[in-house]
């Protein structure tokens, strides 16, 4: 085995070398999403946002609905700020897992993991992998 590969448990193949970790997930056409795992920030800073970018319409739909069945119960205009904080913790912590989810349920699946530095690093990582693997 080459040196900065290795074999996981759930037989995906790790590559490259960085201070984060991302997977690629695949689709039958060949199309490849990149996710991060552990901590989004940008899901943390733009949850709503975040969710539409990503596709992830019925997860925005839901608590979109949430937030309305918050605000028709009549919460304290102080526990607002709260509220949002804590959607926005939520989508920050489990927001890369939930995205993951969708993909699988979206006919992709993983395929490699990256060890990189940044998503660009990644990406980078994975084209010079492809092109010793042809």
């Amino acid at each position: 085995m080459e040196a900065g590969k290795d074999t996981l448990n759930n037989n995906l193949q790790l590559i490259g070398s960085g201070s984060r970790t991302f997977q690629l997930y695949k689709d039958p056409s060949n199309t490849v999403e990149l996710v991060q795992t552990g901590i989004s920030w940008t899901a943390f800073f733009f949850s709503g946002l975040w969710l539409l970018y990503k596709g992830m319409y019925l997860t925005a739909l839901q608590i979109f609905v949430f937030c309305i069945l918050i605000l028709l119960i009549g919460i304290p205009e102080q526990m607002i700020p709260l509220v949002s904080s804590g959607i926005g913790i939520f989508l920050g912590i489990r927001g890369n897992f939930l995205y993951s989810r969708h993909l699988e349920n979206n006919g992709y699946r993983p395929f490699i993991m990256i060890n990189a530095n940044s998503a660009n690093h990644a990406k980078k990582q994975f084209a010079a992998y492809i092109d010793e693997e042809e």
